[in-house]
């Protein structure tokens, strides 16, 4: 029996599968270049990886992380670009050893309604990928904008499928890593 989560199950906003957002933008977080915190941005950011890489961070210092950010991502959050490269997504890593600032935020999920490895899967996927490429506004610098969230639909099939998608995806996504590290060390 084939599968169809796209024509087969409900679907349901992006937002209402979510249970926070992480969501700093709106000013440029001041750095230090002798902190202790890394600040990511959104070119460390890449759908072919499953975890930010760090690239060019820059760094804080204790007082800004703690008192500037509005809230920081946990493990198991997605990071979603939303400037720049608007819907590249990856999955914060256990333990989180950096921050986020402007042009991306992180989606918590719902976890009675949605596996977060499934809507790392499915954010990733082409149709998902499309649609948010078709949303984004700006000529030079495109962008999307919070409020279009709602307008990306999820399916939703039951906890155990959605567990197999996510699982298996992620599986892949670690062989995948841990291939490139190989092949990075064959190369040096």
């Amino acid at each position: 029996m084939t599968i169809d989560i796209w024509n087969d199950y409900e679907s349901m906003p992006l937002p209402d599968v979510l249970s926070f957002i992480v969501d700093n933008r709106g000013k440029t977080v001041p750095t230090d270049e002798n902190g202790t915190h890394i600040l990511i941005a959104t070119n460390c950011i890449r759908n072919e990886n499953l975890y930010p890489s760090y690239d060019k961070v820059r760094l804080l210092n204790d007082d800004i992380y703690e008192n500037w950010f509005r809230a920081h991502p946990l493990p198991g959050d997605i990071i979603f670009v939303n400037k720049g490269t608007p819907g590249r997504v990856c999955m914060v890593p256990d333990p989180v050893d950096f921050c986020i600032a402007q042009d991306m935020m992180a989606f918590r999920v719902n976890e009675d309604i949605i596996y977060n490895k499934y809507l790392l899967a499915v954010l990733r996927n082409p149709r998902i990928q499309t649609q948010i490429s078709a949303t984004t506004v700006g000529d030079v610098i495109p962008h999307f904008k919070k409020q279009q969230l709602g307008e990306i639909r999820i399916p939703i099939p039951p906890m155990k499928i959605q567990k197999r998608i996510g699982d298996l995806y992620f599986m892949f996504c670690v062989k995948e890593e841990c291939n490139k590290k190989i092949n990075n060390n064959l190369a040096a």
